[in-house]
């Protein structure tokens, strides 16, 4: 019969190759897959996976597993199924030599996605996700010293390089010591057998799973313990991940005023579906009417500072480890708050939510960009008569800021060049001019004659990886002790703590200059906060600090005049983000001023529509004893405030509802959405007035 039929010693050698090497293939990438996790899990996640029970222990290594499998098995698949069109023909022998070269591609693309993904684990104590897309909107340059400063690059690159050869070694000599051993059936019926069962398995691995669904992002949770689920996707597969959420965010949905009216019901605001109007009314804001307010009105300085980390402030020993340096008389006479949050985690993504209150921190290069947006806080200073002026120690060009800031309504942008022109001898790093060069640059500017009160804000960058204390300059001894030394596993962790203290001083002396001034301690307000906590420190390592992990200060001076004129009620331990800034400001600035905001004043006991400190991944209401974090893994956390330290929480979950957070995180990226279809120069209200009368 045709399927006893012998196959011939040719065809069968092509056959055991073609098993053989499709094999291996996959098992090299399974190996590199598995040692890459270990790494991760031993340098990040060991303790949280140690306290596990042994079934989700189990539960990981499993799901682990699955996805190694289904990696590597698509990244197999196209040899396999050309593999099984030509292994009977005679154009085999090319496939082979293929093969070879696409292998040994692949394998080296697992190698380097895996190692990408252990140090993206280090700085930002997750896999890979949806950021690392953000630095390629970077400035190159700046990125590559970074990554020459921070991390083993030449020492990496000669690891990858002494692995590639051996990798290349193995590979061939495992293939042809598995094209030696294994021993195939002669017969045609039991070969197609077993490459029917080969393949079947292959679907099997591809698919990663018996169920209705294969395996899928969602399945990669097994436990409460956000370290050990980030643990499970490998690099490649957490690089695709990443990329498909990219790829689907640039797609903003279509959206209706029902959909924002929506969330705002769920936060219990009782909006009238048929005037959509009326879903703008929680965020609505108008300041009383102050007659001294309406004679005098402020010089406003806004500085968000670089990494200006409160988990750092808290190693601040004014007697042994000053942190502070010249701010530190500043917090202690004016208002700090350090039970804050950044909104976002990333200086971008932190400038547009404070800018615009947008979660996009692409927008800035989006088509977006130069949208009316409701909550434009540049378009609410000039509407209260100011001139506005953005002042950054980087390049103006960092993510087509310099349009992005103009769309918004700057009428003067400042940056390095411009900087460096009026001081020559500013000394500066990869990313842009020490801070206190642009802070004299913007004393400068409030000194200017003007008509108008300005609104000035600035974005420094000196604290920023790669840290170097800036040139000329002795680093003060800062006591650095050894269990600082372990929290912060770096090289140059003195340098760090240096740079952290040298940009506080710059900000402390910028303040005493604008102080000793009679003129400007008269009329300038001066707030300050960070875009973003320090990185890269292990937080996964401590539950405690969930919330934590995105804490930055917030400081604001008033002049003693204006104290007098405004009703303030300051609380040191009030919780606060950055959405309340420029409505702290505000209220407590400008007379009978109507605006849009998300945020409360910190300075009184008004009410507020969003009482909470709002973080993208951690929100905690007002005078809650809970904080819950919002991101990642489809289930919501809770923690309760232990009160051992600054926002600080205990380890385990509770049960507490987080859906007002989640709502609000809804309600923000809704209306952003519905604000991205409105026409040149539209703004929210007309374009509401004009789809109110479209329903009629």
């Amino acid at each position: 019969m045709f399927f006893n039929k012998n196959i011939s010693s040719n065809k069968l050698e092509d056959i055991t190759f073609y098993i053989s090497s499709i094999f291996v293939g996959c098992l090299l990438a399974l190996v590199i897959m598995s040692v890459a996790r270990c790494a991760i899990v031993f340098s990040f996640a060991l303790n949280p996976l140690c306290d596990l029970p042994f079934s989700e222990k189990l539960d990981f290594s499993f799901t682990s597993l699955r996805f190694d499998l289904k990696t590597a098995t698509f990244a197999y698949v196209l040899p396999l199924v050309i593999g099984l069109i030509f292994c009977f023909t005679r154009f085999f022998g090319i496939y082979k030599k293929l093969f070879y070269v696409y292998s040994y591609i692949t394998l080296i693309v697992i190698i380097l996605f895996s190692v990408i993904n252990y140090f993206y684990f280090k700085t930002y104590d997750k896999s890979i996700d949806t950021f690392i897309f953000a630095l390629t909107k970077e400035d190159p340059t700046a990125v590559f010293k970074t990554i020459i400063e921070d991390y083993p690059f030449f020492t990496g690159s000669i690891c990858l390089f002494i692995g590639a050869v051996v990798l290349y070694l193995v590979h061939i000599k495992l293939i042809t010591h598995f094209v030696k051993k294994v021993s195939l059936p002669k017969t045609l019926g039991k070969l197609c057998i077993l490459l029917t069962v080969f393949i079947v398995l292959f679907g099997i691995f591809m698919r990663g799973s018996f169920g209705t669904f294969p395996i899928r992002q969602l399945d990669a949770q097994v436990c409460d313990k956000p370290a050990v689920n980030y643990s499970i996707p490998n690099g490649p597969i957490a690089f695709y991940w990443a990329y498909k959420w990219d790829k689907q965010s640039r797609l903003i949905p279509k959206t209706y005023p029902e959909n924002v009216a929506f969330f705002a019901n769920s936060l219990g605001f009782k909006t009238d579906f048929k005037d959509f109007a009326s879903v703008l009314k929680p965020m609505y804001n108008k300041t009383p009417y102050n007659e001294f307010l309406v004679n005098n009105k402020p010089d406003v300085v806004f500085n968000v500072m670089e990494s200006m980390s409160t988990h750092m402030l808290s190693y601040d020993d004014e007697n042994n480890r000053d942190l502070l340096g010249e701010l530190r008389k500043h917090t202690k006479e004016d208002y700090f708050f350090t039970n804050f949050v950044s909104e976002g985690d990333g200086t971008s993504d932190s400038l547009t939510r404070l800018l615009v209150s947008v979660p996009d921190l692409n927008l800035s290069t989006s088509r977006h960009a130069d949208k009316d947006y409701l909550m434009n806080i540049v378009k609410i200073f000039k509407k209260a008569g100011y001139e506005t002026v953005f002042v950054t120690a980087s390049t103006a060009s960092w993510r087509n800021y310099n349009n992005f800031l103009r769309y918004l309504g700057f009428d003067r942008i400042i940056e390095r060049s411009y900087v460096k022109l009026k001081h020559p001898n500013a000394t500066e790093s990869a990313w842009g001019i020490d801070d206190e060069y642009m802070f004299k640059e913007t004393l400068n500017i409030l000194k200017e004659k003007r008509e108008k009160p300005r609104f000035v804000m600035t974005l420094s960058i000196t604290n920023h990886p790669p840290y170097r204390y800036p040139e000329k300059r002795v680093m003060p001894n800062l006591n650095i002790t050894e269990d600082i030394l372990e929290r912060f596993p770096y090289k140059d962790t003195k340098t760090i703590f240096g740079t952290f203290q040298y940009a506080n001083n710059e900000l402390g002396k910028f303040i005493s200059a604008i102080k000793n001034d009679e003129t400007l301690a008269e009329r300038t307000y001066i707030a300050a906060t960070g875009d973003h906590n320090l990185r890269g420190i292990g937080y996964l390592d401590h539950p405690d600090e969930a919330m934590f992990g995105h804490a930055v200060p917030f400081y604001l001076y008033i002049p003693e005049k204006y104290k007098g004129a405004s009703n303030i009620k300051y609380d040191k331990n009030r919780l606060g983000s950055h959405k309340d800034i420029i409505t702290t400001i505000l209220y407590h600035s400008q007379s009978d001023l109507e605006f849009y905001s998300f945020g409360c004043d910190l300075l009184s006991d008004r009410k507020c529509s969003f009482p909470f400190a709002y973080n993208q991944i951690v929100s905690a209401k007002f005078n809650s004893k809970y904080a819950c974090e919002l991101s990642g893994d489809y289930k919501m956390h809770s923690h309760r405030f232990n009160g051992k330290g600054i926002l600080l929480v205990d380890k385990e979950n509770t049960n507490q509802d987080c859906n007002y957070h989640i709502s609000f995180s809804m309600l923000q990226a809704y209306l952003y959405y519905l604000q991205t279809q409105l026409n040149q120069g539209q703004s929210l209200i007309e374009y509401l007035k004009e789809y109110k009368i479209q329903l009629k």
